[in-house]
Order: C-alpha cells, then structure tokens, then sequence
C-alpha cells in the first residue's frame, strides 16, 4: 500500500475521532456549566432564605422595641424610673445586639432605618425620663412614654417597617 491509500484509509476514522472530541468538549462544557447554574441557584436559594430570615427577626425587633409594646412587656410595679428606664435602653440594646450580624442580608438604606428607629425609641425613653423624677413609681415613665411615642419614635419604627416591606415587595415576595 502506497502512503496516499494509506491517509485514504485513515481518513474517516480521523474525521469520527476529531467530530467524537468535539462532541465530548461540548458536552463537557454544557455539563460543566449546567452544574455551575445549579451551584448558583442552591446558592442564591441560601441567601434568599438567610436574607427573609433577617427581615423576619428585625420586623419583630422593631415590634418588640416600638414604645407602647416595649413598656407594656418590661414595666412592673415595683420598679421606679430609673430602673425602668435602665431596663427600657437594656432591652433595645441586647435585642438588637443580638440580631446585628443579620445586617449583612440587608440594603444599606434599609439598616440605617433600624438603627435610627433603634436610636429614636431610646432618645425618647432618655428626653422624657429626664422630665419625670426619678424615684416615683416606673407607671409615670411608661405612661409619658406611650404618649410621647407619636412623633419622632413611632415614626422611625414605621419608615423601618416600611423599607422592609419595600424590600421584600422589589425581591418578588409580595
């Protein structure tokens, strides 16, 4: 056999080898970014579900921490204003504390609403404790507090509920 007959020969089984790689490289890419797509959506599914956990816990932090429902759950007979008011600014504080790392599944706009709501409830709590004496019964404080609660502090924690609702409404949720 001469060399042409020999390439004639081999030709179709180089043309089967070379279309058999390409067809693997194809299917090894395809497969390749199949799994990659579905890495990415198990994925986004995790953070979807951390982020409506974190709106969850901070829709019940701004609840627990709005004024009527913060005096009305830590205030007791036996306590003065100052106690009360040490245990007011206390419950703000580890309440939030305890949900701040949740922060990172949130817009930025919508965390500086909870910490201005957080920070308008205890500005409230500090401006009318220093209105009251501090030695009569804590019932003075809750009750100044309650009424005092309609402008700036209800306010902050409403924007903050909003934005979350926002939030959720822009992610499809609602």
């Amino acid at each position: 056999m001469e060399t042409p007959e020999i390439l004639w020969a081999l030709l179709p089984s180089l043309i089967i080898a070379l279309f058999t790689l390409v067809l693997v490289k194809w299917f090894l890419d395809h497969e390749s970014r199949r799994r990659r797509q579905e890495f990415l959506m198990q994925a986004n599914q995790s953070i979807l579900q951390q982020r409506l956990q974190a709106y969850e816990r901070f829709t019940l932090y701004l609840e627990r921490v709005s004024p009527e429902s913060l005096v009305l759950r830590e205030q007791s007979k036996n306590m003065n204003v100052f106690q009360l008011q040490n245990k007011l600014l206390k419950t703000i504080r580890s309440e939030f504390d305890h949900n701040m790392a949740m922060q990172i599944y949130m817009p930025r706009q919508t965390w500086e609403h909870i910490r201005k709501a957080r920070e308008e409830v205890a500005r409230l709590i500090n401006t009318t404790a220093t209105k009251v004496p501090p030695n009569v019964p804590s019932f003075e404080l809750g009750r100044r507090v309650i009424e005092d609660a309609g402008e700036s502090a209800n306010q902050s924690v409403r924007k903050a509920l909003d934005s979350i609702t926002r939030d959720i409404e822009e992610m499809g949720l609602r």
